[in-house]
C-alpha cells in the first residue's frame, strides 16, 4: 500500500510538471530569415546559374539595390539590381544586354536594372 501511494504521488508530480511546461509562457524567438534574405539567396543562385563572374558585391538597403561588378572580357561593368524586382529576370536581362554588346563589339560601363526604366551606359573608346 505504501508503494502504491509513492507511485501515485510520483505520477501526479510528473503530470503537474508537464502541465506547467506546456502552459508556462515561452521566450519569444526571432527568425533571422526575411524576404530580403530570400532575395539575396535567389540573386546568388541566378548569378551562379548564369555562370557570370562578379566581384565587389555591395548591398545598399537604403536604396533597395545591390551593386556588383561583372567581369566580362577583361572589362569590369558596374551593375545595379533592385531588391524589389525578381532577381532571375534581372540577371536574364543582364545576360541579354551582355550578349547584344558582344555581338556589336561595344564596351559597357554601367548597367542599371534597379530603376523603373533600366538603362545601359557605354564606354567611349
Amino acid at each position: 500500500m505504501k508503494s502504491f501511494k509513492i507511485v501515485t504521488i510520483f505520477f501526479i508530480i510528473i503530470f503537474l510538471g508537464f502541465i506547467l511546461y506546456y502552459f508556462y509562457p515561452k521566450k519569444i524567438t526571432y527568425n533571422p530569415i526575411s524576404s530580403q534574405n530570400n532575395f539575396y539567396k535567389n540573386l546568388d543562385v541566378a548569378i551562379n546559374t548564369a555562370k557570370l563572374k562578379i566581384s565587389s558585391y555591395q548591398v545598399r538597403d537604403f536604396n533597395n539595390e545591390v551593386e556588383f561588378y561583372l567581369i566580362f572580357s577583361d572589362n569590369q561593368i558596374k551593375v545595379l539590381v533592385s531588391t524589389l524586382k525578381d532577381p532571375f529576370w534581372q540577371i536574364s536581362t543582364l545576360q541579354q544586354v551582355v550578349k547584344t554588346v558582344k555581338i556589336n563589339q561595344g564596351k559597357l560601363k554601367l548597367v542599371d536594372l534597379s530603376s523603373k526604366h533600366p538603362y545601359v551606359t557605354y564606354k567611349n573608346n
